[in-house]
């Protein structure tokens, strides 16, 4: 019985140990990491160079679409040729409302594709930078349920460094 509450007291003085072990505590944001970094600047390349043409040419014709309605607006066509112009504008803004869903979703897709390892590596660098720092507890800022986040505690430029370092490492 004496080994019991023995065993008992130490188990709670144990306990009582951690529970006032320094809580060290770090904020970071995946979005503005990403986005900082040397791997965020090559993503963003690489949509550009895949999605600029197509986007400009979406551009173009929102714009001449614009330039259709305003000549309907203004009473430039009467009659049948009115109601042909109607119909076209109305076929063409659906076409087009059609190839600009398509082409969201086609970035979207490269987005998440290219992002993948980006992130797979942030989370290693966020591992390693918070047990070589003695984080005890890192938060994304993003995270639902943060509503106040001290000065001091974000991390984010820390972890753009080290993300970057892992690119120039290639790792």
């Amino acid at each position: 019985m004496k080994k019991i509450c023995l065993f008992t007291i130490c188990f709670v003085f144990l306990l009582q140990a951690a529970a006032f072990a320094e809580t060290k505590i770090a904020v970071f944001s995946t979005k503005d990491v990403v986005q900082k970094s040397a791997y965020g600047k090559e993503v963003r390349d690489k949509l550009d160079a895949k999605f600029t043409a197509r986007g400009e040419q979406l551009k173009k014709e929102r714009e001449d679409l614009g330039k259709l309605k305003m000549q309907i607006d203004s009473n430039a066509f009467q009659g049948k040729v009115l109601q042909d112009k109607v119909t076209e504008l109305r076929r063409r803004g659906r076409d087009w409302n059609e190839d600009f869903s398509v082409y969201q979703k086609a970035i979207q897709a490269e987005q998440n594709e290219l992002g993948k390892p980006v992130l797979l590596k942030l989370e290693q660098v966020v591992l390693d930078y918070c047990k070589a720092h003695n984080y005890t507890i890192a938060f994304d800022k993003q995270t639902p349920g943060l509503a106040y986040i001290a000065d001091g505690l974000d991390i984010s430029d820390e972890l753009v460094k080290e993300l970057d370092k892992t690119k120039k490492a290639g790792k």
